[in-house]
């Protein structure tokens, strides 16, 4: 887990909560726990999650799952943050 703490913190990400979960890869972002897309384009999407709202920004952002909590982020993330 401490990998994840590692990757997220130099994505930005430091400040999400733990009940949203984030893992980001080369290929995109997958989320846990969240209960609904706000914002959503090819270069910024929000979440809001169980702990609040995290916003994604990159390049070429799509969305792939979206099912039960869970919703993949794919394209090239460049920053993961959580906002007010």
């Amino acid at each position: 887990m401490r990998l994840m703490h590692e990757i997220a913190r130099s994505l930005g990400a430091e400040e999400l909560s733990s009940r949203l979960r984030c893992t980001v890869t080369d290929g995109g972002a997958y989320f846990q726990n969240v209960k609904r897309i706000l914002e959503f384009n090819s270069s910024a999407v929000v979440l809001l999650g169980k702990g609040g709202r995290v916003r994604v920004e990159g390049e070429g952002l799509t969305l792939g799952k979206c099912f039960g909590g869970d919703v993949a982020v794919l394209g090239g993330v460049k920053k993961v943050e959580r906002v007010e």
